[in-house]
This record gives C-alpha cells, structure tokens and sequence, in this order.
C-alpha cells in the first residue's frame, strides 16, 4: 500500500486535501517524506489503546475485588458490635461513614444490576473485539450479525458491527475483502447514526472506516473523505469530550493541515472553495489533552507533541518532549516511531 510517489498523512484527515489516518492524496507532492501504511498506523493506533483499556481494566479489577472484601469486613463489624456500649456503637458508624465509597450509588457494583442482558453482551463483544486475538474478533463478528439481524434497528448494536467489520480487516488478506468490510461498517455506523444522532463512539467508528475507504478513492474522492472525516470526529468529541483518541485524531489532522504547502492548497482549492486550514497550536493542544486524558505513557502522541513544539520554534521544549518518548516502552509500535524520535533527538540536541 506504500508509494514512493504518495502523500503520506499521519492518521489523520485535512479538509480538502487529506483524508483519514493515513489516506495518499497529492501523488507528486513531498516525495521525500517517509511513506507509511494507512492500516497500519490505524491499526497501532488501535493496539495502543486496546493494551492500555486492559491494564486499566486489570486495575479496575482488582479495585473492586478489594472493595467488595472490605465492605463484607465492614458489615462484619458492624453485625458482631450490636452488644456494644452506645459509645461503641457509634465508633463503629463512624468507621464505616469513612468507607461510604463502596455505598455510593455511583460504584460499578451497584450499578452493576441496572445493566440489560444486551449492554452485557455487548461488554462481552467489546472485551473480545480488543482482545488482538483473530479468533475472539471473528467470534464478536459473528454474534453482532446475528444480534443484528435480531434487532436490526438498535443504534449500539449497530455501531458495534460497524467496529467489527473495522476489526475483520486485519485478519483477511484479500483486499477485496477488506474493501467490503469497510464498506459495511461504513453502513453499519451510519445506519446507526441515523437512528441515533448523539452516540459518539458511531460517529468514531465511521470517521475511522471512511478514513480507510479513501486510501481506494479518486484525489475528489478523498478530499470529499477528508471534510466527512473530519465532521463525523468533531461530532463525536462534542458527544465525548473525555476520549482521548478523538483529540488525538484530531491533532493529527490539525497538525497535516498546518503544514501543507501553498502548492497544497491550491490544489485543494480546485475542487472546494474553502482551502484546509489548522495551525501547530491548535494541533498541540489537542495532542496534549489527548495525554492528559489517556493519563497513561503514549509514545507516538509525545513524539507528535514535539513535533508540534518544533514546528513552533520551541526547541527546547520540544528536546524534553522527545526525551520522555525516548524512554518509555511500547512494544504495539514499529521500528519507526523510534526511530523518528532518535532522528529528532540527535537533531536537536544542542537545545537541550
């Protein structure tokens, strides 16, 4: 899928230009650049975040498993003080009023019994679709079209089928195949946006597929992509404000668009009226709330911090940034996100 006469865009999609995450778009611009796959970057993108959702849920885990043996310990207690003195009594309800975390209303296990059978089902689905394992997606795959044929107008199963045609790609390599499961999840998730407007994860997937979809179209065709991309990401963060992959998205498209080149835009401008627009501090503020957010190591995001932070002149700032990429481990990544940050270390190192 590389071409050497192919403008590469780092996972994102840039109005008028640029498509999704990855989409060729002026083929004989930039040919100097490094070319990477579309999939690829999606799919790291993906793996990122699936190992981090499930070390967290490890820690949640095991959080809960913690606070259901302490809240049996408090009961405990107080069942065994009903022969205590009215002092002790209340020494025992003030222990416990410290403890009311496992009471609130708020807590997994409480809330646990307002869940349908279908949400956990889908919870199921969605543990196996982020497992990595080709076996346990085809699996998920499989139950969503059956599910899907059962209620074939309910928005959540819906996107989730459109997820899983998403997750199907990487497990055939026939790239017709490919074609048609990204062309269904594509109708999936619209289909589920249009019986539900206001679900951000319907509005994430189907930014994600049509970023796929435009690596085959025609240059209109992906420019026509990249406005639909970049609608569906904005949507969803009004919806979600609170996902990190969405402004990490996003920044990648600010970021691609801020450093097209005039010649860029006007090819843009052949086809729409409005060029793409988007500048490095835009794209940097993005970037960092995508790390805030994620509250975890995320390497490929920190080296686009620091590319940001030299596209501004901020090289020392941008030195430090590159520093801390360079010491944190992500075995979902490619060779060449480390050697992007080695490169720009060694480039800048009289900033430090």
């Amino acid at each position: 899928m590389t071409s050497n006469s192919a403008l590469y865009v780092l996972g994102a999609a840039v109005i008028g230009i640029v498509g999704a995450a990855g989409m060729f778009i002026v083929e004989h611009f930039r040919q100097e650049r490094r070319r990477h796959s579309m999939v690829r970057e999606l799919a790291r993108l993906d793996r990122q975040v699936c190992g981090l959702q499930s070390e967290l849920e490890q820690l949640r885990t095991q959080k809960l498993s913690k606070e259901r043996f302490r809240k049996k310990h408090n009961l405990h207690k107080v069942s065994s003080s009903s022969t205590l003195s009215t002092r002790s009594y209340d020494s025992v309800n003030e222990a416990d009023s410290s403890d009311l975390e496992f009471y609130d209303l708020s807590d997994d296990e409480s809330t646990q019994s307002t869940i349908t059978p279908l949400e956990q089902i889908l919870q199921e689905i969605d543990l196996n679709l982020n497992s990595g394992d080709a076996a346990k997606v085809k699996n998920a795959y499989e139950n969503l079209s059956e599910l899907n044929l059962k209620y074939p107008r309910d928005s959540e199963i819906l996107w989730h089928f459109g997820k899983a045609c998403y997750k199907m790609i990487s497990t055939v390599s026939d790239p017709v195949v490919k074609q048609e499961f990204i062309t269904k999840g594509i109708e999936m998730c619209e289909s589920s946006i249009e019986l539900n407007p206001k679900v951000a994860d319907a509005h994430k997937w189907c930014a994600i597929l049509i970023g796929m979809r435009s690596n085959t179209q025609s240059i209109q065709g992906k420019i026509s992509d990249g406005y639909l991309f970049k609608q569906h990401i904005d949507t969803a963060i009004g919806l979600k404000a609170g996902d990190p992959t969405l402004h990490h998205m996003l920044g990648r498209f600010t970021y691609e668009s801020a450093n097209l080149k005039w010649y860029e835009r006007k090819v843009a401008a052949t086809f729409f009226a409005e060029p793409p627009n988007g500048t490095f501090d835009e794209a940097l503020e993005h970037f960092q709330l995508a790390e805030n957010l994620m509250g975890a190591d995320w390497k490929e995001n920190k080296l686009l911090i620091g590319k940001c932070l030299i596209a501004l002149g901020r090289y020392k700032e941008a030195v430090k940034a590159l520093g801390t990429a360079n010491t944190m481990v992500d075995n979902s990544l490619d060779d060449e996100v480390d050697s992007e940050v080695k490169v720009l270390l060694q480039k800048y190192n009289s900033y430090r």
